[in-house]
Parts: C-alpha cells; sequence; structure tokens
C-alpha cells in the first residue's frame, strides 16, 4: 500500500511539472522580468499603503463619546 501512495505522489508531481512547464512554455516571451519588475514593485506599494491607511485610520465618534464599532460598557471605571 505505501508503494502505491508514493507511486501515486511521483506521478501527480510529474503531471503537474509537465503542465506547469507547458503553460510556462505558452507564455514564455509575452513578459519578462524587465516588463513586469515595475508593475510588481508599483501594485506591492499600492497595497501596502493602503492597508496602512486604512489600519491606521481614526474610526469617528459616536455622539455619546464612544469610538464607531465599539460597545459602550455600563457602570465601569
Amino acid at each position: 500500500m505505501r508503494l502505491r501512495n508514493l507511486c501515486c505522489a511521483i506521478l501527480t508531481a510529474l503531471a503537474w511539472l509537465l503542465i506547469s512547464a507547458g503553460v510556462a512554455h505558452a507564455h514564455g516571451g509575452m513578459a519578462g522580468p524587465d516588463e513586469m519588475g515595475p508593475p510588481l514593485g508599483i501594485s506591492v506599494a499600492l497595497g501596502l499603503a493602503c492597508y496602512y491607511v486604512i489600519t491606521l485610520w481614526p474610526s469617528r465618534e459616536r455622539a455619546d463619546g464612544a469610538k464607531h464599532g465599539k460597545a459602550v460598557r455600563r457602570g465601569a471605571r
């Protein structure tokens, strides 16, 4: 049973390698590091900037003085 599982795992890995090689070959000359580097860097920078803007954005206060989205504790110090 172990040998069968090992053979299935090896065959699956080989199939994935063959499939990925075909896909890589089909798209090989379309975009290299020179064309993909700057847009990828800009998208990472924009993603990080947006993440930190959303994370650090101050929440608005409600009329009762509590911050939006937080429960108000009654009777607590």
